[in-house]
């Protein structure tokens, strides 16, 4: 069963209008919020407690919709970053003070995790429910010998000050008081997630294109807390403003665990040890046979082609940009060891040959040489259906632009083909049928990819032809 999000989507649409707008949706009232309806909590060897099917479940089930006890907004800590910068630089852990916190059991988490460790705070002072009836049921769930510190010695204060405002309340003692301030911390950073609202479009980062990365934050989620890790996951899960939803991917039957997945699903066909790192937790991933024909694995935690590098290549013009990613490529697939500008061993992530891909995709396509675009967004679709999770959703756009790059070729029948699966994969995890899909890609189809022509269709025309 999936959820009619048509009224969510148009709230999304509307907020991020304004400026500096912290989200705060209704949830459909046609979504399970606790899972009772398919699902079950049990307790799961080495991983605390998960959650498992209560019965057969088929594909595109919308089993759980949950608002987060408290979120921050991204621009929220990009605010703080400009008001601690004028202030004063000393808040800023330096490179001695990070070491010290690499030592024993201390880790070392972010300002904007501290900043929801001090906005749960609040709200448990508000309502000490969130800690007894929920917050104390998550992992870790215990005291244990490892600590956690705020890169930000400021916001480390804030988080101080927050957690004792607890003492003068007469739910909590001393005892309890500590207990907050030590497993707190901890219980955000495994269980805090990404809130994004659409970041598999390409217009995402465009406010003004009509993209919603405004909308992004970091959140605590409680039903959610119990979906444990998978590099398999059969559960996907996305945003609408703050409000969170998780669906299957895939039957899945009575008794099996359902899992989402801590990374990145294009690092997910990665090495174990690569995964391990990049999750960052306290367990490993689990190693296959099918890995050991892998390459080596990277000594750097994160793709070397990462947000920053995409946009420094695509600010090149188009012929420049075209041979750099040609010699990045032929450098990736080379077996000689590549060289940074410092002097550094480069190290290449299999993700990173699919960001270059989609690069060199819409570099063909900018210059309208169609066919070798063609070719090259063919090649994005084999790596999403080898690599990522079945029916995953970032692999809507990848079919919805190679579906706009045959139309621009004349290649009809790839034209069908392509737009037929970006349908049926949007319609399986989003629900909603071809009205929603137009709904969520009207912005998409507009951007100005190729150049315009009368074969070249675009916005409603492109909608109207492809998306009946």
């Amino acid at each position: 069963m999936s959820v009619d999000l048509r009224k969510l989507q148009t709230l999304a649409d509307e907020l991020i209008k304004d400026e500096s707008q912290i989200p705060n949706f209704p949830i459909p009232d046609d979504c399970d919020t606790t899972g009772c309806d398919y699902l079950e909590i049990k307790d799961v060897k080495g991983k605390g407690k998960g959650f498992f099917a209560s019965r057969d479940i088929k594909a595109g089930t919308t089993v759980l919709g949950s608002k987060p006890i408290s979120m921050v907004m991204q621009w929220e800590e990009d605010e703080e970053d400009e008001v601690e910068e004028e202030e004063n630089d000393d808040d800023i852990m330096d490179d001695e003070e990070d070491e010290d916190l690499q030592d024993g059991n201390i880790l070392k988490g972010s300002r904007r995790n501290g900043m929801l460790v001090c906005r749960l705070a609040k709200a448990i002072k508000d309502d000490p429910c969130i800690w007894f009836n929920q917050l104390s049921n998550l992992y870790p769930r215990e005291i244990t010998d490892t600590l956690w510190a705020c890169e930000c010695a400021s916001t480390g204060m804030d988080i101080e000050h927050s957690v004792n405002e607890l003492l003068h309340l007469k739910e909590f003692d001393k005892d309890t008081v500590k207990e907050i301030h030590h497993r707190l911390p901890l219980i955000v950073r495994y269980n805090c997630l990404s809130i994004e609202t659409a970041p598999e479009l390409f217009i995402h980062p465009n406010q003004d294109a009509g993209g919603h990365k405004m909308l992004s934050g970091t959140g605590l989620y409680y039903y959610p807390s119990y979906f444990n890790h998978s590099h398999r996951p059969n559960i996907a899960r996305y945003s609408i403003g703050d409000v969170m939803f998780f669906v299957t991917n895939q039957d899945v039957k009575h008794g099996d665990e359902l899992c989402i997945s801590y990374i990145e699903n294009e690092h997910l066909c990665e090495s174990s040890e690569v995964r391990s790192r990049l999750l960052d937790m306290d367990f490993e991933e689990p190693s296959e046979e099918e890995e050991t024909e892998a390459k080596d694995s990277p000594d750097k935690n994160y793709p070397i082609v990462d947000i920053d590098m995409q946009d420094e290549i695509m600010s090149l013009h188009p012929i420049e940009r075209l041979d750099e990613i040609e010699r990045l490529l032929k450098e990736l697939l080379s077996e000689n060891v590549t060289i940074d500008d410092d002097g550094e061993e480069l190290h290449w992530f299999r993700c990173d040959e699919y960001q270059l891909r989609i690069l060199l995709a819409l570099t063909y396509d900018s210059l309208g040489q169609f066919t070798n675009a063609l070719e090259e967004w063919k090649w994005c679709m084999a790596f999403v259906e080898e690599n990522l999770p079945v029916n995953d959703e970032s692999s809507i756009p990848i079919y919805v632009q190679g579906a706009l790059c045959a139309q621009a070729a004349g290649q009809w029948s790839y034209v069908k083909e392509f737009s037929t699966k970006a349908l049926k994969i949007h319609d399986l995890i989003f629900g909603g049928g071809v009205g929603f899909f137009r709904q969520r890609y009207r912005k998409e189809v507009e951007l100005k990819l190729r150049p315009i022509s009368g074969k070249v269709l675009t916005g409603s025309a492109a909608l109207n032809v492809l998306w009946k």
